[in-house]
């Protein structure tokens, strides 16, 4: 398997939604997403003036993972890996690729939201590749991990 990662564009944001919805763990179809405001509309003008940026990864040209970050806040927003692709460091790459590009913005921490479920793959994933919990959840539940830069 021969992968290229690229910058994500506006095109690529409705296959994204709907790898969203086929992830193994913690799906969101595309109806829930469109409901709490992840739709091409409010998320293109932000990729435009880089207040989110993203990463995607492609086999054979389609798109089959990526993942988006707030260039303001810090904050990891999304990471998703169709399921025949996990288990490869697809996840791992991508996530780093958004890390490294949050740093360069000046940022010194960064966080996300993760499910408290230890049996979702994301619980042990984030914590195996660095991020550290920091004992708060959000208002949906979700416990918000951070991540800082090693200097």
């Amino acid at each position: 398997m021969t992968l290229v990662y690229r910058r994500a564009l506006d095109s690529d944001l409705d296959i994204c939604a709907e790898i969203r919805g086929a992830t193994r763990d913690n799906s969101i179809d595309k109806d829930t997403l469109i409901a709490i405001g992840v739709t091409t509309e409010i998320w293109s003008p932000k990729l435009e003036n880089d207040t989110y940026i993203g990463m995607v990864a492609l086999d054979k040209g389609e798109v089959i993972a990526y993942c988006y970050g707030n260039t303001q806040t810090g904050e990891v927003l999304v990471l998703a890996v169709l399921p025949e692709y996990e288990g490869h460091g697809v996840g791992k790459k991508l996530l780093f690729l958004v890390v490294d590009c949050l740093f360069s913005q000046g940022l010194a921490e960064l966080w996300l939201a993760a499910g408290v479920n230890s049996n979702i793959r994301a619980y042990g994933f984030y914590r195996h590749v660095g991020w550290l919990p920091t004992g708060k959840l959000d208002d949906s539940g979700d416990e918000i991990l951070r991540y800082k830069t090693k200097s």
